[in-house]
């Protein structure tokens, strides 16, 4: 069968299974051609809908929005209408690399967007005033304008500014990716390799989730403790822990209903005071004190706290809060044998 028969058979089926199906028909579709345009058609719909949007109208929706919940409108359960796509399709697979998403998506605007403004951009609704404290030296034109769009350039600036120290606004500014689309388990656990990194900063900085369905709390704890918990203070990753970790979702910053809780609360406290032990280290180290540390930290606790919250509220419609219960979910210690 030719080729060009196979590749329409791939693209319309949208099952990527048919590459394993036969070694030959998998030889056929392992075309570096084919495979820019299997990624091309998975992630039509969503670079469509999302490609080149204005950040200025999507403050004005926020503001009459009346209520103060972050990026509201960014979250697949509340729009999901705002998100095409089909996210099992988008999932990445092994032979999926940041150079071949950077082709393309180059080819994908050539094609579809020639005539669409792009305005490349790192910053959130409400990270802008902190976007003026923050330069970095690159040829890459910011601006915007028709036909300005260069995927790699893009990329590289953004990797390059990640890598400063420093504060930064929050990962999350491009939807590149559909939310409900899974990002391996490999890349979230690690460790990773410097290829790993980037495609993870890509599905990061696209949209990309930790899906608490299928991603539990082990998973998280594995990536935690490989990025930070058991490394040593000299060796710590910046922008791995921005990307990986501080994110809403492995440490969520709003309220949490009660079937939301993703930590058990002892692993939390375990981790938490590595945590701490590591900030201590580096803020005495000739390296100096860690951003990124820092502020997961920080949301390290805050989340805690609120998940005290959420058991003692729980405790009080039940029980009352007795000296027992506070016992058993671990609110308190263990009373010691005298």
């Amino acid at each position: 069968m030719p080729l060009e028969i196979l590749e329409r058979i791939l693209l319309f089926s949208e099952n990527l299974n048919l590459l394993r199906c036969n070694s030959r028909i998998g030889a056929l579709l392992s075309g570096r051609g084919t495979l820019i345009n299997v990624i091309i058609s998975a992630f039509h719909s969503t670079w469509d809908c999302w490609f080149g949007v204005d950040r200025h109208t999507i403050k004005t929706v926020l503001k009459r929005g009346a209520t103060d919940e972050s990026r509201s409108f960014r979250r697949y359960e509340k729009f999901p209408e705002l998100f095409p796509g089909d996210p099992e399709f988008q999932a990445p697979s092994s032979w999926i690399n940041v150079d071949l998403i950077f082709e393309a998506r180059q080819v994908w605007a050539w094609r579809f967007a020639r005539d669409r403004w792009y305005s490349h951009t790192h910053v959130g609704p409400k990270d802008e005033e902190s976007d003026q404290n923050i330069t970095i030296s690159s040829p890459h034109d910011r601006s915007g304008g028709f036909g300005h769009f260069d995927s790699r350039d893009c990329f590289e600036y953004d990797w390059a500014l990640y890598g400063l120290s420093g504060a930064k606004p929050t990962l999350d500014f491009y939807v590149d990716v559909h939310p409900k689309t899974t990002i391996p388990d490999d890349l979230i656990t690690g460790p990773w390799t410097l290829e790993q990194q980037r495609l993870l900063f890509w599905l990061r900085r696209g949209g990309g989730l930790i899906q608490p369905e299928t991603q539990t709390w082990e998973t998280l704890r594995m990536g935690l403790q490989n990025a930070v918990t058991h490394r040593n203070p000299g060796s710590l990753n910046g922008r791995l822990i921005q990307m990986l970790l501080l994110l809403d979702d492995c440490f969520p910053s709003r309220g949490l209903a009660e079937s939301q809780s993703l930590w058990p609360l002892d692993v939390l406290e375990e981790e938490h005071a590595k945590v701490e032990k590591l900030v201590s280290a580096r803020e005495r180290s000739t390296a100096g004190p860690l951003y990124e540390l820092i502020e997961l930290e920080r949301r390290m606790f805050d989340y805690h706290r609120r998940e005290v919250d959420l058991l003692t509220s729980r405790l009080s419609r039940y029980d009352r809060m007795g000296p027992q219960s506070m016992v058993a979910v671990g609110l308190v210690p263990q009373p010691r044998n005298h």
